[in-house]
């Protein structure tokens, strides 16, 4: 009975599938305490494949293995999170070298797929302008411009520039040199609370979320979505998300609501949630006569599905060593 427990100790198949069985159930829950343990169990895991698969039948163990990759990379936004806990992935590499394997890049891959996602919301925000601007030329042609919307229009559109260029500072002034003709608008006192927010001033964030409150009180649903497309727009998707969860909470069938939470699952790297929000966005927005929106999400809806076909890999089509070059 000893030796069949020693055999089974030290069989190199068997110690794989431990370390995969390991790493399933730290993957369950990833917090800041297990974050590292987690990383390091995958990296002893690829070695094993590397030194095992000339030698040995791998195949059961290598769909496991390529069923917890895929987990990884569908969702990278779950180990940046918990990394994020624990001082950050930068930081988590440099203290264990040569972390070269995928699994310590997540943060680079889910900082693409953020400003991959954040660009094709400002092009479908762009193709809206566009339409817009035909029926905005007429009312100027016929109708002079109120001279404090013009101001409003010109200081959103230099604070949605100066922010894609991460110039936080810059914009935050520019809202501030606004407010002094328009103190009471809700959108500047938005754009503040977001701008203090990310520079960490947040007493000054806190008060004029609360004055955008004051203002839009008889609007609460337009004040949330407002919040959350300015936080989506300065990459702040937690608190774009906390937006969208308060506007769903008060109206469960507001389309806004699930477009805009899909739109931060996007930019977050989660297709399958993304393409359910949109889904659930386009029938609201059908059932309530906005065919604009129901239009929009229909197309971010197809252009996920596109993308969402070529992200699994066949489990036999595993490559056992994935690693990304410093």
């Amino acid at each position: 009975m000893a030796y069949a427990v020693e055999t089974r100790t030290h069989n190199p198949a068997t110690m794989l599938r431990e370390e995969l069985d390991k790493a399933e159930r730290l993957a369950v829950i990833l917090d800041g305490q297990n974050i590292v343990e987690f990383l390091e169990t995958l990296d002893r895991i690829d070695q094993m494949f590397a030194e095992l698969s000339q030698t040995m039948d791998l195949r059961p163990e290598s769909a496991r293995w390529q069923s917890l990759l895929n987990r990884l990379t569908s969702k990278p936004g779950t180990v940046v999170s918990a990394a994020r806990k624990a001082g950050g992935l930068a930081r988590l590499r440099a203290q264990h070298p040569p972390a070269t394997g995928l699994w310590w890049h997540l943060d680079a891959e889910l900082a693409r797929r953020r400003r991959t996602a954040l660009k094709r919301i400002a092009l479908t925000l762009a193709a809206i302008v566009v339409i817009a601007g035909g029926v905005i030329w007429g009312l100027n042609t016929f109708f002079p411009p109120d001279p404090n919307t013009v101001l409003l229009v010109d200081t959103t559109s230099q604070v949605q520039q100066l922010v894609m260029n991460q110039q936080w500072e810059e914009a935050l002034q520019v809202v501030k040199e606004a407010q002094q003709t328009l103190p009471d608008e809700p959108e500047l006192l938005i754009w503040e609370s977001v701008l203090a927010h990310h520079l960490g001033r947040e007493e000054q964030a806190q008060q004029a979320l609360a004055r955008a409150q004051e203002r839009l009180a008889d609007q609460p649903v337009q004040f949330w979505l407002a919040v959350g497309n300015t936080r989506l727009q300065a990459g702040d998707l937690e608190g774009a998300a906390q937006a969208a969860q308060q506007i769903i909470a008060m109206d469960p069938n507001e389309p806004q609501g699930y477009f805009l939470m899909g739109s931060v699952a996007e930019a977050q790297g989660d297709v399958p949630t993304a393409i359910q929000m949109f889904d659930r966005t386009s029938t609201l927005a059908a059932e309530q006569g906005n065919p604009q929106l129901e239009v929009i999400a229909k197309v971010r809806m197809g252009n996920l599905l596109q993308r969402a076909v070529a992200l699994p890999t066949p489990a036999g089509e595993l490559t056992n060593t994935q690693t990304i070059t410093p």
